[in-house]
C-alpha cells in the first residue's frame, strides 16, 4: 500500500494552494517516487521551500504521514487498519460498520491500495465514504488489469462511476487509468495516464484489453451525507433509462459488421476482421472513451 507518483500529482494538484483540514489513509501508507517522478514534483510546487525540504529529504518508502502535512498541508493524519502492526492511529476492520465518531471528520480519505485485499468491498469502499465530511474527498487507487492475483479484485471505470454516484452522494471529479510497465507497479515510473468516459455518457460499455498492468484512480467529492448504496448499484447498460448513443458501440459495430459480412467470406478472414476492430474498441487507443492526461 502505498503513495506513487500518479497518486502524489493527483493529490498535488487537487491541494494546490489549499492548506488545513484532516486527512485519513487506509491503511499506513509509504511513499514510493523515482528520482524523475521527484523532478516533476518539484517542478509543480517550485515556489513552495517545505514541499522542496521534504522532496530533498526523502527516502524510498518513507511513511506518508509528512508527505500529507508539508507537501499537502493538512494539519493532519490519521490512518485506519484492522491492526496496529504498522503504526496506524485507529484500529478498526473496514468490513465491518464505522463507528459513528469517525464517519464524516475528514476532508480527505485516501485508499493507496487496500480495498482490492478486503473480501466485502461493498462495505468497505462505502466505509471509505463514509470517512469524508460534506465537500470532502474520496480518492482510490486499485488494479484495473493484468494483475490478476495482487488482491481479490480488479476495478472496472463503470464500476468507479456507480459507486461515486450522485445517487450515493459524491460527485466524480475524474476517473483515470495509469498504464505502467511492471509488477509490482511501484517500479514504473511517470507512467503515462488517461481519463475514461463514464459508460452512461458514452452509451456504451467502457472495456479494455491491455498487456501490461493497468492502475485505476478515481476521486470524487461528497456533496450530501447521505448513506451509501440505499439505491442498488446497476451496470450502466443494465439500467432502464441506459441509452445507446449514436456512434456508441451497438450502433457502430453492427454497422461495421453488416458491411463485412456482406464484403467477407464467412470465415477466418471475417473473424480476424472483428477481432481487430474488437481490440482497437477496447484499447487506450479509442479516443472516444480515453484521452492522454500525461
Amino acid at each position: 500500500m502505498g503513495i506513487t507518483y500518479v497518486d502524489a500529482r493527483n493529490l498535488v494538484e487537487l491541494r494546490r494552494d489549499q492548506f488545513g483540514g484532516t486527512a485519513i489513509t487506509l491503511g499506513r501508507l509509504n511513499v514510493f517516487l523515482h528520482r524523475g517522478d521527484l523532478r516533476v514534483l518539484r517542478g509543480l510546487l517550485a515556489g513552495d521551500q517545505a514541499a522542496q525540504a521534504w522532496f530533498a529529504a526523502y527516502k524510498w518508502g518513507d511513511y506518508a504521514d509528512d508527505f500529507f502535512r508539508t507537501v499537502l498541508k493538512f494539519d493532519a493524519v490519521e490512518s485506519i487498519d484492522f491492526s496496529d502492526t504498522e503504526g496506524a492511529t485507529i484500529i478498526h476492520d473496514l468490513s465491518q460498520n464505522l463507528p459513528s465518531k469517525l464517519k464524516g471528520r475528514f476532508d480527505l480519505a485516501v485508499d493507496g491500495g487496500t480495498l482490492e485485499h478486503i473480501f466485502n468491498y461493498p462495505a468497505a469502499v462505502a466505509n471509505l465514504m463514509r470517512l469524508v465530511k460534506v465537500g470532502g474527498i474520496a480518492y482510490t487507487n486499485g488494479p484495473c488489469n493484468n494483475l490478476c492475483g495482487h488482491g481479490f479484485y480488479q476495478f472496472s471505470p463503470d464500476l468507479m462511476y456507480r459507486v461515486f454516484s450522485i445517487a450515493n452522494g459524491f460527485e466524480i471529479l475524474f476517473v483515470r487509468l495509469e498504464k505502467t510497465r511492471y509488477e509490482p507497479v511501484v517500479l514504473t515510473t511517470r507512467h503515462p495516464v488517461y481519463e475514461v468516459k463514464d459508460p452512461r455518457e458514452a452509451g456504451t460499455r467502457v472495456k479494455l484489453i491491455t498487456a501490461v498492468p493497468v492502475q485505476i484512480q478515481a476521486m470524487a467529492r461528497r456533496i450530501n451525507d447521505c448513506e451509501p448504496f440505499e439505491t442498488p448499484m446497476i451496470q450502466s447498460d443494465y439500467a432502464p433509462d441506459f441509452e445507446v448513443r449514436e456512434g456508441g458501440q451497438s450502433a457502430m459495430f453492427h454497422k461495421i459488421k453488416s458491411v463485412i459480412y456482406h464484403t467477407l467470406p464467412h470465415s477466418v478472414i471475417s473473424r480476424h476482421v472483428f477481432g481487430l476492430y474488437r481490440r482497437h474498441k477496447a484499447s487506450l487507443r479509442n479516443r472516444r472513451l480515453y484521452g492522454r492526461v500525461w
